[in-house]
């Protein structure tokens, strides 16, 4: 799976029992875990919600992380901003 740049639509996450600030997913390594994006280009993005939607049922159903769908915006500079799906 690839990211598209043509994209709005990110992976909002956080592991299970952490109390933590949400991240936004850059990619998922081939063990499963889920590394988190610091600037735009490097957020993941999907072009169709329901294939960020089954993306992120996937990732709750495998029990280690509480996932969610939100449309990325780019911000000033290397910013995003996240708004509610």
């Amino acid at each position: 799976m690839k990211s598209d740049p043509r994209g709005h639509w990110c992976i909002n996450y956080r592991k299970i029992g952490d109390e933590g600030p949400w991240k936004t997913m850059k990619i998922e390594r081939s063990d499963g875990v889920i590394v988190a994006a610091k600037t735009y280009d490097e957020v993941f993005k999907f072009v169709k919600v329901t294939h960020a939607f089954n993306f992120a049922k996937k990732l709750v159903s495998d029990g280690k992380y509480d996932a969610g769908i939100k449309k990325v915006s780019k911000g000033r500079g290397d910013t995003f901003y996240l708004a509610g799906a």
